[in-house]
């Protein structure tokens, strides 16, 4: 990340759910009294820094890994290496599904024959830096009886700004998030081999 023409530049790495990534600092030319800095955010981790960064290695904890550099001198910027790894913890439910690239499909997860009723399973989206994720719900349906109310229902999670929405019975709804990651939540009662969810996203251009 070095010699970019931009003052502000992000890079995003992204990996089966099964990984976590591993990012060493082999070389820095930032500016640390001018303010530049490099950020390295996750869904699990935050850290930023600009002073002995240089063979330090920072553990991103799941699979995926936003690197933001803020650059002010031309040609200053940070040489990186990353490695992907199997996750020393385990940070995902076995239905959690994760989705990459400008456009797809979203369904509802099926649930395991053994697995918890209770367990709530998520659908991760990454979309390219600066982009945002657009989400259009075209069939839903997700039970109203009144004695599981509660728990039927999907939400939505802009984690840029961490808001959320919350999406019951058969309410289609378009969606737009703020940053480049969202997920999506089924709290409903997941039955075997039975979509009751269907949307498409694709990434659109920054406002």
């Amino acid at each position: 990340m070095t010699g970019v023409r931009s003052s502000d530049c992000t890079v995003a790495i992204g990996r089966p759910l099964e990984e976590e990534i591993t990012v060493s600092v082999l070389e820095s030319s930032l500016n640390c009294s001018a303010g530049e800095v490099v950020l390295f955010s996750g869904r699990m981790m935050w850290r930023t820094g600009c002073r002995k960064l240089p063979l330090s290695l920072i553990n991103s904890r799941t699979n995926t890994l936003i690197v933001k550099q803020r650059v002010l001198l031309p040609g200053n910027g940070v040489i990186l290496q990353y490695n992907s790894r199997t996750a020393t913890k385990k940070y995902y439910q076995d239905c959690d599904k994760q989705l990459f690239g400008p456009q797809g499909e979203i369904v509802n997860p099926v649930r395991l024959p053994d697995q918890r009723q209770e367990v709530v399973c998520r659908t991760f989206i990454n979309v390219a830096p600066q982009h945002r994720i657009a989400i259009r719900a075209l069939y839903i349906d997700v039970s109203n009886d009144s004695n599981h109310t509660l728990f039927n229902y999907i939400l939505v999670r802009d984690v840029s700004t961490m808001k959320t929405m919350v999406f019951h019975g058969k309410q289609q709804f378009f969606w737009q998030s703020t940053g480049s990651q969202a997920e999506i939540e089924f709290h409903e009662n997941v039955k075997d081999h039975q979509t009751s969810f269907w949307a498409e996203y694709h990434a659109i251009e920054p406002k």
